[in-house]
């Protein structure tokens, strides 16, 4: 991973070299500070004002520190990382890691105290509990189509929902989709193109669970006047997708 980090002429990534020498923690945790690291700099790589080309034909990042200032840090954590990396401990340990590294950095001189608070400010806070929250969600919507088989041994029927798929629904739609509102078992839903779809249901235990704003990828039939999930993939947090 240092290899990987030291290529690139930038000194944030320079910084972060030093800084991974300097830990003392498990080689597990090291890997992972290795990885928000190293992701948070290919994060400003798809810039392509970032970068230069090297003679072998790689673009590697050129921007320093004084290139960035808060915007790049949320950015990274609250969009970029849940969108290419599907790791949900390394999503809730990013903003911890975050935070020890710009502080390791500042105290070594490489930004000032203003480009300092910024990005402390960008930081979330109990990013920890919100990536469980997604995850859990993103099981609970899965149960909708794909009910737990040892759902009936436990008579845990509420994770069983009955959908008959000998019936062709009569409208799909599929893609990214954001919650406009929730109901105690349903939520209406707008998809990128502006198209509000619901009711869609989606069980009382999962309607507790999501928040309007929250973006779902699915694909919906609708049957009558109401939706139905056929399939699903995340869920994301407000700004994360659209």
């Amino acid at each position: 991973m240092a290899y990987e980090l030291s290529k690139h002429p930038s000194n944030i990534a320079s910084s972060a070299v030093a800084y991974l020498k300097t830990i003392k923690v498990s080689e597990k945790s090291k890997r992972i500070y290795g990885e928000v690291l190293y992701f948070f700099i290919e994060s400003l790589c798809s810039d392509p004002s970032a970068v230069i080309e090297t003679e072998d034909g790689h673009y590697v990042l050129h921007n320093d520190w004084d290139a960035y200032y808060g915007g790049a840090v949320s950015g990274f954590i609250d969009w970029w990382l849940p969108r290419k990396v599907m790791d949900d401990t390394l999503q809730a340990r990013a903003p911890g890691v975050f935070r020890k590294w710009i502080k390791w950095c500042c105290q070594h001189n490489d930004f000032d105290e203003e480009h300092y608070n910024d990005y402390l400010e960008a930081l979330p806070r109990e990013k920890s509990r919100e990536v469980k929250r997604l995850q859990k969600a993103g099981d609970l919507l899965y149960l909708l189509h794909s009910p737990d088989p040892g759902a009936w041994m436990n008579n845990d029927y509420e994770k069983v929902v009955l959908i008959n798929h000998t019936r062709e629904p009569e409208e799909l739609d599929e893609g990214y989709m954001r919650i406009v509102q929730l109901t105690r078992d349903s939520a209406y839903l707008k998809n990128e193109d502006g198209t509000q779809r619901g009711p869609l249901l989606i069980g009382s235990e999962l309607a507790k669970l999501l928040n309007v704003g929250d973006v779902i990828n699915v694909v919906i039939g609708r049957y009558g006047k109401r939706w139905r999930v056929l399939e699903s993939g995340n869920v994301y947090a407000e700004g994360t997708i659209f």
